[in-house]
């Protein structure tokens, strides 16, 4: 298995810092599926920490087609005070619980929404 290298943010088992943002520049994706804490139509992705921000922002410059994967309960949030700009185009992925306003705000900036059936808990 290979990783990228870096420093290991133990709570959430992820490399980030100068040796995995100098791995990701030398690499390119088709598809990059990220992950956020939150995400607004305004501001992108929200994270806890902008090293992964910072690690988000390359990662999303590197692929060809980007994803983020956010469940409705997510859309439109502030938790924290990192976050990483996506470059257009990118497609959010959510639940068929977003509300209608959120998935209309994310259209009218040029993301692609794909909404999917909740999993039955």
């Amino acid at each position: 298995m290979d990783c990228l290298g870096g420093r290991l943010r133990g709570i959430s088992q992820s490399f980030v810092g100068p040796l995995a943002e100098a791995a990701l520049e030398r690499m390119s994706f088709d598809r990059v599926f990220l992950g956020a804490d939150a995400v607004t139509a305004e501001d992108g992705i929200c994270e806890a920490d902008h090293a992964q921000t910072r690690l988000k922002e390359l990662m999303a410059r590197r692929g060809r087609s980007v994803y983020v994967l956010a469940d409705s309960s997510k859309l439109g949030l502030r938790p924290f005070h990192a976050w990483a700009q996506l470059p257009l185009p990118w497609t959010l992925v959510t639940d068929d619980g977003a509300d209608p306003a959120q998935v209309l705000a994310f259209q009218d900036r040029g993301v692609t929404v794909q909404t999917v059936a909740a999993a039955a808990g």
